[in-house]
């Protein structure tokens, strides 16, 4: 999920300890080191289900603090924040830009990882060129219908056989009333774009894994649009495999018996469920979800509450977040025969979009490392939770 115009992040000086307090600074190659000794996390999860990481675009144009070794090393699927989203990829017409995207490929093939493709459709993070014509004005649909099918043939056809799994559609469903978002797709094409959009990549890569991909959609308020969208689809013979529930969760709220639902009731249409963009904030906000339209302000009476840990990251919030997510993990885990992957949406808690989201300039902690790159308590609860099942 991190936008790109959400990773502006606030510099901030802060004092490390180990696990419990993080910083932002280039991390010392003794440290990294010490990280890479730990037994890897996907030795784990081997035979339950893929252990993935979100890469941001600085880490493949080389701005790297050790994260990219921690990929490597600790997860077996990794997608690219932002370097495969269509104004990165597309940002005119027939001009394609395909180094990060051939990075991210090249970094999972040396670890003998698997690469996410996110994402082929989306209403953010895409150029509007598609939908208007060299007047400005709005293009037919048989123009924008012709352009979403280019783009995906172009995008998953050279990656054929080497990208496994597709986000082909994301965030397609409303928040409020009405089923569909009001998106330039569906006001362009009609609602018929997301059955295309398969289509359109399962010609391109016919054993490709093709993902419908969302936020919230776990939830009672929502996952009913979710599945009336999927059984839309599959009564069309549309060619989708999986959903994907992004989970962008806050330590105090989990969603645990919404989101044991949401497996039960995808897996029994016969789909795979995927955890998508999981983190887990340890800020306060008044907004669950990942609309990036959202914003929520900060006044300077309200930094103490809204930003309390600039300073590093308390040893019982560090140890309450670990248990949290061995929460999380133990539910995938019973549903393990039902899920893909779970991805987390970044790799070090200095990366996490959360710095930026809802509230701009803070310093939040929802991963597994920390800004030195040191696992957290998180790394080995779950750990712990994957090592004590069976496959």
């Amino acid at each position: 999920m991190n936008k790109s115009i959400l990773l502006l992040a606030v510099p901030i000086v802060v004092v490390a300890a180990p696990l419990a307090m993080s910083r932002n600074s280039t991390t010392p190659m003794s440290e990294v080191t010490e990280t890479q000794a730990v037994t890897p996390l996907k030795n784990a999860f081997k035979g339950k289900f893929r252990i993935g990481a979100a890469v941001s675009t600085a880490m493949l144009q080389g701005q790297d603090d050790g994260s990219t070794q921690l990929v490597k090393t600790h997860f077996d699927s990794v997608t690219a924040e932002n370097a495969m989203k269509p104004a990165e990829i597309q940002p005119r017409e027939g001009e394609f830009t395909f180094a990060n995207a051939d990075k991210l490929v090249e970094i999972a093939e040396q670890s003998g990882g698997s690469v996410v493709g996110h994402t082929l459709v989306w209403h953010s993070q895409t150029p509007g060129w598609f939908f208007q014509g060299k007047d400005g004005q709005p293009v037919t649909r048989e123009v924008a219908l012709a352009r979403l099918q280019a783009h995906i043939k172009a995008v998953v056809g050279r990656y054929k056989g080497r990208i496994k799994e597709w986000d082909v559609v994301n965030e397609a469903i409303n928040d409020g009333p009405g089923l569909l978002r009001q998106t330039p797709w569906l006001k362009a094409v009609g609602e018929d774009y997301l059955a295309e959009a398969f289509r359109a990549a399962h010609e391109a890569d016919p054993d490709a894994i093709l993902v419908y991909n969302d936020y919230n959609i776990e939830l009672d308020y929502k996952r009913p649009k979710a599945l009336e969208l999927v059984k839309k689809l599959l009564d069309q013979k549309v060619p989708i495999h999986a959903v994907g529930i992004q989970s962008h969760w806050r330590i105090e709220n989990p969603p645990l018996a919404e989101t044991e639902k949401a497996i039960q009731e995808f897996s029994a249409l016969g789909l795979k469920v995927m955890i998508t963009e999981l983190d887990m904030g340890v800020l306060p906000t008044r907004y669950q979800g990942a609309d990036v339209s959202r914003r929520e302000a900060m006044t300077p009476e309200q930094m103490a509450v809204m930003n309390p840990y600039t300073k590093g990251l308390p040893d019982e919030v560090a140890v309450k977040h670990g248990e949290k997510l061995k929460e999380a993990f133990d539910l995938f885990l019973k549903y393990r025969k039902n899920i893909g992957r779970v991805t987390l949406w970044g790799v070090n808690d200095g990366h996490s979009w959360l710095n930026n989201f809802p509230v701009r300039g803070r310093t939040d902690y929802p991963l597994l490392f920390d800004r030195a790159l040191k696992p957290k308590p998180a790394f080995f609860s779950i750990q712990k939770a994957a090592e004590a099942v069976g496959k």
